[in-house]
């Protein structure tokens, strides 16, 4: 049987096997809930997930496959009674969510809607590569009654500075090692920060010893997941109710087609003033990506015909290296290459097309300048500056609607959490 025609008879047939970690509350040690992993038929060359994942990439099937995994998990879980007040982590990539389901499997995402607390996993990688698809995306999961997660938050600066645009309930940190402890202290700080402003729970995961348990009290974590207490298996029947749960957060609102001018002009009249002035906040707001903690995300945006001379572009090259990950929106920009930065044309149609902006978003500081051009007055901007927390994160979740996609690279989400088993 020929590689394709193997994925094709798994996927066909739905023939995937599904197990669960348990996940613990670190201060009664009792387990609230369980990640469900997936595995391919047993004696078969798709056993392992990861040459399961390939085959499905290869052959165009992964949001099929996604869905299976997920509808397979959840009739799991229903079958075994979980108790609903415990919690199901799916690791697939939130966009499956706007992929339609198949319809031999409608009814078990449907009673897991009804039956089941469910937590979607996702790493940063899905908002960078395609931020408005994730964002709807997001949405929907919330729509449902859904929780989400970021995956493996501690790996890169990025993951800390994005969790304002993720809005997720629960912030899983990577603890297996081995460790830079003091790395590990600055990115407890953001986790710890981000919890405390929103009320998102924090999970350490990897936790193999004793010891492992005492770094994540000291990290913030409430919860935590790893061998310590269990290997991945069955699901045990006619689980109890926990004590402790995983809340979910309110959803974070939604824009639509807003500019981040229209949502902070909102709040404050804007002045209107010549660039000259402007030119030393917008510096001033570039220079915090990497004053204050952790590196934050610099997203900045070009009037169509204006300010992207060689002077800005390099000086966008320099910033892009200091910051956690940076995105630059207009013209002239499609040869600047490096990594963490991203850019992207705006379309004359766009009424984004007619702004500069500057956002900064990190753990420790967030910065808004956004400026229209004044009409009829060239060289003249209508202005704002915010550091609201709220405000600023719908800025930019409102600018980065406007980056257009690019190939996702890298592994799917649950891919990367069965590699580190």
């Amino acid at each position: 049987m020929t590689a394709d025609a193997e994925l094709d008879s798994v996927v066909d047939a739905r023939r995937v096997q599904t197990v669960f970690q348990p996940l613990v509350h670190l201060e009664r040690e009792e387990v609230v809930g369980y990640e469900a992993l997936t595995r391919g038929p047993s004696g078969t060359g798709l056993e392992s997930p990861l040459e399961l994942l390939a085959a499905a990439r290869r052959a165009g099937r992964l949001d099929e496959l996604d869905w299976t995994c997920a509808a397979k998990a959840c009739e799991a879980a229903v079958a075994a009674q979980l108790h609903p007040s415990m919690t199901v982590f799916l690791n697939f990539e939130p966009s499956t969510l706007l992929a339609p389901c198949p319809e031999d499997l409608l009814h078990l995402t449907r009673r897991a809607q009804d039956l089941l607390r469910v937590i979607v996993e996702m790493k940063e990688d899905s908002l960078i590569a395609d931020p408005g698809r994730t964002f709807d995306a997001l949405a929907r999961a919330r729509e449902i009654g859904w929780g989400v997660a970021i995956d493996n938050a501690s790996a890169r600066p990025s993951s800390l500075a994005l969790l304002p645009l993720v809005h997720p309930d629960v912030i899983k940190l990577d603890l297996r090692g081995p460790l830079d402890l003091d790395r590990v202290a600055e990115m407890a700080d953001a986790a710890r920060l981000y919890a405390e402003r929103t009320g998102a729970s924090v999970l350490a995961q990897g936790l193999e010893e004793a010891d492992d348990l005492a770094l994540a009290r000291a990290a913030g974590a409430e919860f935590g997941q790893g061998f310590y207490f269990g290997a991945p298996g069955p699901l045990p029947e006619g689980t109890g109710a926990p004590r402790a749960v995983f809340p979910l957060l309110p959803a974070p609102e939604l824009d639509g087609a807003a500019t981040p001018f229209d949502l902070l002009a909102e709040r404050s009249r804007p002045e209107v003033t010549e660039e000259r002035f402007l030119s030393p906040i917008a510096r001033y707001l570039e220079e915090q990506v990497d004053a204050n903690g952790p590196p934050a995300v610099l997203l900045v945006s070009f009037p169509l015909g204006g300010r992207t001379d060689r002077n800005s572009r390099e000086r966008l090259l320099a910033l892009s290296r200091r910051a956690a990950f940076t995105v630059a929106l207009g013209d002239g920009l499609g040869a600047l290459a490096g990594p963490g930065l991203r850019t992207s044309a705006l379309h004359a149609g766009d009424p984004m097309s007619g702004e500069w902006d500057v956002v900064v978003l990190g753990p420790h500081y967030c910065g808004a300048l956004v400026t229209r051009e004044a009409e009829g007055a060239p060289r003249r901007f209508a202005y704002a500056v915010h550091h609201d927390r709220g405000l600023v994160w719908r800025a930019a979740r409102a600018f980065l609607r406007r980056l257009e996609p690019a190939p996702l690279a890298g592994t799917s989400v649950w891919q990367q959490a069965l590699e580190a088993q």
